[in-house]
């Protein structure tokens, strides 16, 4: 089984930031009860044991019978608008390369790459390179620094290079995303505002025509998808007859877009992920934990199965279906 969603901080980054009092204005501590990074722009955040542990995670995997999960960085350790250009795309190297060193030793499935986004013709080589040295495909933020929305034609380089190369985008939504101007919404910032950046980011990158321009893109949105594949009539009915009806698509409906992402299944029940096949195809669905947060799956691959979509459609959601995005023949 392979885990399309996990976030790991590997400790001996930590540790040589503490240790050099800081490296591309990113700087750590010990805390006695776990690590504290903070990075410019940006205030502290805490990084606790099962963030930072590889042994942690094997424990997770053990217990949940996961043979790999596909590691993502931290969305609070992408480099802020903040850093300087040049210290934005060193910090965005050097995350890469301890997650590539950390995977080595953990014989997961790959890693996906994070770039600075000062210069975004800049970024796109940085992946090329990324991809060149192990990566296994990036992972950006909805709400992307120094573009507009994920609709912004400045991010055309980097759609052009994951298409060409072939290799999937994970859509994660940040912590401190657009949703978080909602007023008294703070409290519901993991359970909801998370997934309205997501269904806003991915509603406007449809409606850009971004997959018309880049069809060989692979797209994973996480959380399910926000609530994008559930509500997808209402955005029909805007596109059609109401305020978005000015934005022009390749296709009849912007539901019609649905069925070329990807979705993982983290913290869905079994019947949302029985209507989330059933809307895109189980060769869309992707197992998902987002561990080690707790707001994810603490047994996705239980969830799954309690699904009941058969034998087929369920090994392909465990892991047949990352396993074919991985090697680029996706089924």
């Amino acid at each position: 089984m392979l885990d399309a969603h996990a976030h790991a901080v590997p400790e001996p980054l930590l540790t040589a930031l503490a240790a050099r009092g800081g490296i591309d204005g990113v700087t750590a501590h010990d805390t006695g009860s776990g690590w504290s990074v903070e990075l410019p722009g940006a205030g502290p955040k805490p990084v606790r044991p099962p963030m930072y542990r590889a042994d942690r995670r094997a424990e997770y995997r053990s217990a949940t019978g996961i043979d790999g999960q596909l590691l993502s960085p931290w969305l609070d350790l992408q480099p802020t608008a903040a850093m300087p250009a040049d210290a934005a795309r060193s910090w965005a190297a050097r995350v890469n390369d301890a997650l590539l060193t950390d995977n080595a030793a953990t014989g997961g499935p790959g890693v996906l790459a994070t770039v600075a986004l000062d210069d975004v013709e800049a970024a796109a080589k940085d992946l090329e390179a990324a991809v060149r040295d192990g990566c296994a495909g990036l992972v950006l933020s909805t709400d992307p620094v120094h573009c507009t929305s994920l609709a912004d034609r400045r991010l055309d380089p980097l759609w052009t290079v994951a298409a060409g190369l072939g290799v999937p985008v994970q859509l994660h939504p940040a912590s401190t995303g657009p949703a978080r101007a909602l007023p008294d919404s703070a409290e519901f910032g993991n359970a909801y505002c998370r997934l309205v950046d997501t269904t806003f980011g991915v509603a406007r990158l449809l409606l850009a025509g971004v997959l018309d321009r880049f069809p060989g893109l692979r797209l994973i949105t996480v959380h399910g998808g926000g609530f994008l594949p559930y509500q997808a009539a209402r955005l029909d009915g805007a596109h059609r007859a109401d305020a978005l009806s000015a934005h022009p698509i390749g296709r009849d409906r912007p539901s019609d877009y649905l069925r070329d992402l990807y979705y993982d299944t983290v913290a869905l029940t079994p019947e949302a992920i029985r209507f989330l096949t059933d809307a895109v195809g189980h060769d869309r669905v992707l197992l998902g934990s987002d561990s080690p947060f707790p707001l994810g799956d603490p047994q996705p691959a239980t969830t799954v199965r309690a699904a009941g979509l058969g034998p087929v459609a369920t090994d392909a959601v465990l892991g047949g279906n990352l396993g074919g995005l991985l090697t680029g023949s996706p089924s």
